[in-house]
């Protein structure tokens, strides 16, 4: 695999308004964000209601995201509690069309459980692996020098979705360590900037304004950081608000659909809905960033 970087989408799952799979939805939000100029679509993350989603709703995600994908990347989420049925649905995803995997640690807060788990992946399979350092939905935290010893002794893991905050002295301890690991933001894309000063080499979450990551990454690589920050600043009032805990998918859903990307909003249960004052309060963030007038 080439040098992984740029701009990658954390893809809700749309449903229905009677809680069914919306493939049609899929479909069109899939073409929509790479439409944007995306990289590459990620399914089944926490963003995606993985953990509601039966296997054989995980396997039509997939399906029907890689076939709309045509021919630009799709990873899929693959973590699991138990190192076997990881790497079971490891091999279900790649089988099924996806480019690489999204692979969580496990439960166990021991490095040699969690080296092992992605051994055992890392043999399973020939495709990239990205590790999704994100402890406040795990509760598992990989060390810097965990991280850089997966990334030398595995050869088929290729990134980090660092996500354990504070992200930004982490890349630095990483790029001290002289690990050349590629690193990929996440957190809605609150500190992007900050972390490709910091020596990251993309974004890869699900902020509903995608061609705003993507206009700030191609401005800070063509080393326009002026206008790269600019971008990022002017950004940050919805960048916030959109990433809330409990709340913040809803708040994403609603605005694809005011995009016209999905049909329906909802969340599965036990997932918090939209509500009237929410609304009322996205529609004031996006007047006040004006991006209530940006266009697919």
């Amino acid at each position: 695999m080439s040098r992984f970087e740029g701009v990658y989408t954390i893809m809700p799952t749309p449903f229905k308004e009677d809680g069914k799979l919306d493939t049609a939805s899929l479909e069109r939000l899939s073409k929509f964000l790479l439409d944007l100029g995306v990289d590459g679509l990620v399914v089944l993350g926490v963003m995606g209601e993985a953990p509601k989603l039966s296997q054989k709703e995980q396997d039509e995600v997939i399906r029907v995201t890689v076939a709309a994908a045509g021919n630009k990347p799709v990873f899929a989420g693959s973590g699991a509690e138990g190192t076997d049925l990881a790497v079971e649905k490891s091999l279900n995803a790649l089988s099924l069309g996806a480019a690489g995997l999204l692979v969580a640690p496990p439960p166990v807060q021991n490095d040699a459980v969690i080296f092992e788990y992605y051994r055992r992946i890392n043999e399973a399979i020939d495709k990239p692996i990205i590790l999704h350092d994100y402890p406040a939905a795990t509760g598992i935290k990989m060390s810097p020098q965990l991280v850089a010893k997966l990334y030398s002794d595995l050869n088929n893991v290729k990134v980090i979705k660092l996500e354990e905050t504070p992200s930004i002295p982490k890349i630095s301890a990483l790029r001290n360590l002289n690990c050349d690991i590629s690193i990929v933001g996440g957190l809605g894309g609150m500190f992007f900037y900050e972390e490709l000063e910091r020596g990251a080499n993309g974004m890869m979450t699900g902020f509903s304004y995608p061609e705003i990551l993507v206009a700030i990454y191609k401005a800070y690589s063509s080393g326009n950081k002026k206008e790269a920050a600019r971008i990022f600043y002017e950004a940050s009032p919805l960048l916030r608000y959109e990433f809330q805990p409990v709340i913040g998918l809803a708040l994403r859903k609603e605005i694809y659909k005011q995009r016209g990307a999905i049909n329906c909003a909802l969340v599965r249960h036990p997932g918090t809905q939209i509500d009237e004052h929410l609304k009322q309060e996205l529609a004031d963030i996006l007047a006040y960033t004006k991006l209530e007038k940006v266009k697919a």
